[in-house]
């Protein structure tokens, strides 16, 4: 495997934190990556491992999530619009609610879900985690801007993506696909998994093996997705041990990628 070496190359790029973001592991996974021409994401998520690795020759990203596709178009578009309404968002449970359309709204709720749904009790969190947003956006608006520039952007369910890139696009075994889909251990349980099992982890597998791609997978090393990788032949990689796994779910997981390579 002849992947991506060093540090220095490396940007610290964050944006906005979820659960299940990579960025914790971007070094680990990005350097995991072979050589390629055309980069494709099929879960951007909060964009962690696709802001932080160099560009590719081409670049196709994806999420079906509506809220991470508006985010990224203003990023995109307009980063200073985003910026503007962010910071003057005003922050009450009533209003939040009553505008949970407006992508300023969907941003704070975002930030905040960390700390659960939104109340009074917490408005200084809510505070704090929007000034945090407006310096990382304001830090990295240009940089982020640039990449969004140089790449396809799609919002599609993940198999209906495939079969888009695959039919009006030439893959290659300079093609490679990194994939990030929701964790097959929430069973569904997640805000963003639901109806995600690990029965449709494997038709993900079986989708991306029809072509000539490179592909990498990241998850957790769960008894029942490790025996699914070892059953198609997916060389596995420990990245690294997660404590967000153990809050959620009462166990401790390893964050790990599955690689075809």
């Amino acid at each position: 495997m002849n992947g991506i070496k060093g540090r220095g190359y490396l940007s610290q790029v964050k944006i906005i934190n979820r659960e299940g973001s990579k960025y914790k592991y971007r070094e680990e996974i990005i350097r995991l990556f072979p050589k390629h021409d055309t980069y494709i994401e099929g879960f951007l998520g909060t964009g962690a491992i696709f802001l932080n690795k160099p560009l590719a020759k081409y670049n196709i990203i994806n999420d079906a999530s509506k809220f991470i596709y508006k985010i990224f178009y203003f990023l995109r578009k307009n980063p200073e619009e985003l910026y503007r309404r962010v910071k003057e968002a005003i922050i009450y449970d009533e209003i939040v609610e009553e505008n949970q359309e407006k992508i300023e709204y969907q941003v704070i709720r975002a930030l905040y879900s960390i700390f659960g749904s939104c109340t009074k009790t917490m408005v200084v969190n809510k505070i704090n985690a929007r000034k945090n947003f407006l310096e990382r956006l304001e830090r990295y608006k240009e940089e982020i801007q640039s990449k969004l520039s140089q790449s396809m952007f799609f919002r599609k369910d993940i198999f209906k993506f495939i079969e888009t890139i695959t039919l009006n696009m030439r893959m290659s075994q300079k093609s490679f696909i990194y994939l990030d889909p929701p964790y097959s251990v929430s069973k569904g349980r997640l805000g963003d998994n639901k109806g995600w099992r690990i029965e449709k982890l494997e038709k993900l597998i079986l989708e991306v093996k029809k072509y000539r791609w490179q592909y990498a997978i990241s998850e957790f090393n769960d008894t029942k997705v490790m025996e699914l990788f070892e059953k198609h032949g997916l060389n596995i990689h420990v990245i690294g041990k997660s404590s967000g796994i153990n809050r959620t779910f009462g166990h401790s997981k390893c964050e790990i990628l599955a690689t075809s390579y």
